[in-house]
This record gives structure tokens, sequence and C-alpha cells, in this order.
């Protein structure tokens, strides 16, 4: 069995991306004798629990294709104080009253669709080649320029309060890679002339690698190579897919292009079961721009 794969990590509270890298890197090296490589398909905060997919050895090379694919979350949003991270980590800034249901309801057609929305200045995003959250937690000023996202759906689960004094919402929404959740509440509380942040987030779907995919750090231990994905699992839902002859896969692992019927810029290129080669179209031939062999 190849060891170029994907595991879907259902990334506890508390625990950077990071941390989950260090720990399943050491699990699986353990398991398997030898030393792997482990990295993750884009960052989850801290505060943040769910899907956070990883790649083992050469899998590590899907992450372009895999960190712009769509995202789902469920939320929630306090009302009544902001602070200045965004979420229930940071200092509180202010207080407010607390909207009314028929409100809420009223404003969040707006924030579907096409949106413009500032990243939080306690994020990863580098500005000068520093990241935002050290300048942030250094009392620089910290300019970040608004970002166009896409809000598929957002949709209230439920809430607590009254009617007419709402203390908290759940949603579930469904969004564009690079949406940052934090924003989309701090937005959706400025809208209603209220103070508001985010207290709990969980991603529960990540391209179409779903929360029911994914695995404790505990069950990883008790089974590290139970719960291993394929990529062509993944990357068949991502792009077109094409078998390879035996003819075809030499001229790929051999850098050569090869003519297919088919007009995709990407297309998975499967041999033996699995994908082996992510490979481009250039000029109406495909090439390999990503070996996993």
């Amino acid at each position: 069995m190849s060891n170029n794969l994907l595991i879907a990590i259902n990334k506890p509270q508390g625990w950077t991306s990071s941390d989950v890298v260090i720990k399943v890197r050491n699990i699986l090296s353990k398991a398997l004798g030898e030393k792997v490589k482990v990295g993750h398909m884009g960052t989850l905060d801290p505060i943040a629990t769910g899907v956070l997919l990883l790649g083992i050895n050469k899998a590590t090379r899907l992450f372009d294709y895999l960190l712009k694919k769509d995202k789902e979350y469920i939320g929630t949003l306090t009302f009544g104080t902001s602070t200045d991270t965004l979420d229930s980590t940071g200092s509180v800034l202010k207080t407010s009253s607390l909207p009314k249901l028929s409100d809420i309801k009223a404003i969040l057609p707006q924030f579907k669709g096409i949106i413009s929305q500032v990243p939080p200045k306690y994020s990863a995003i580098k500005i000068n080649g520093k990241k935002a959250y050290d300048l942030a937690r250094e009392g620089k000023a910290v300019e970040i320029n608004p970002r166009e996202v896409n809000i598929k759906d957002v949709q209230i689960l439920q809430y607590t309060g009254l009617d007419d004094a709402i203390e908290s919402i759940t949603m579930q929404v469904s969004c564009s890679s690079g949406t940052y959740i934090r924003s989309l509440f701090f937005d959706i509380a400025n809208a209603l002339n209220v103070c508001g942040h985010m207290s709990m987030l969980n991603r529960v779907r990540l391209a179409n690698i779903t929360i029911d995919d994914s695995v404790t750090i505990d069950e990883l231990a008790q089974d590290p190579l139970a719960h291993f994905i394929k990529p062509i699992d993944v990357l068949k839902h991502l792009m077109p897919g094409h078998e390879l002859t035996a003819v075809e896969f030499q001229k790929l692992q051999n850098g050569l292009s090869i003519n297919i019927d088919n007009d995709a810029e990407y297309v998975a290129m499967i041999y033996e079961g699995d994908v082996k080669f992510v490979a481009k179209n250039i000029n109406g031939e495909y090439k390999s721009q990503t070996n996993l062999e």
C-alpha cells in the first residue's frame, strides 16, 4: 500500500493545527516504522473544532487543489459583547443591548452571495512578510484590505434568549475558501447595531470530506492504519479522472505529455486504483503538475 494518503482529523478545541500535525506524525511514524511527512490542508483556529484534512508524505502536494474548495461550518454568534479577536478568546472591547429575532432574520439575506469582508487582525494573513496576529500582539497597527468571499448559504439552526432579546444564534454556513466566520459574525452583529463575537465554531465539511469521515486523535492512536483516505476518493469529486495505460503512466513519470479526450484544466490521472498524478492541460496535452508516485 502506498503511504501517500490523506487522513481527516476531528480537531479538538484548544489545539492548533500544528499541534495536530505533530501528534499525527508521531503516531503514524511509530505505526509505520518510518518517519512520515504530514501537512494540513487549511488551518483551523485553536477555538475551532472539526474537519482538519491532513496529507501524508507526497499527498501533502495536493494542498493547492484542496485549499481553495468550499467549506461548511456550524458556529455560534453570541450577542452583547465584542472582543479584539472577534471570538471568545479575546478581551472584551464593548457591550451592547441584544437584538430581536425578527431583525436577525431580516438582515441575514444580505450576507448571502458575494460579499466583502475584512479578515480579523488576529489572523495568519501576512502583512509585509509578518503574520497579522504577531503584529497585533506587538501592539502595532494592522491594516488588512477587504476581500470578496462567497457565502453560499447561511441558516439559523437554533437560538437562546427571548424573541425580542436574542442572546446567541447558532448558524450553519456554507462558504468559499478564504471566508472568516469570525468576520462574518462580527459584520452581522454590526448590521444589527449591536456587539457580537463568535463563541463556537465547528467545521463540518471541507470539499467532500465531512465530519463523519473524520476521526479523533484517540481513535487514530488506537488503530493508526485504519483511517486513511485514498487521494482518488477526494479528487474524483474535484476534477475529471482518466485511467492511465501503462504507456501513458511511463510518459507522465518521465516528464512527457499525453493526449487524452478531455479539455479540463486539471485531470486526476489514475493507475492501479488510485491517483498517481494531477496533470495540467497545456496547449491541449496533459503534463504532470503533481506527482504522487
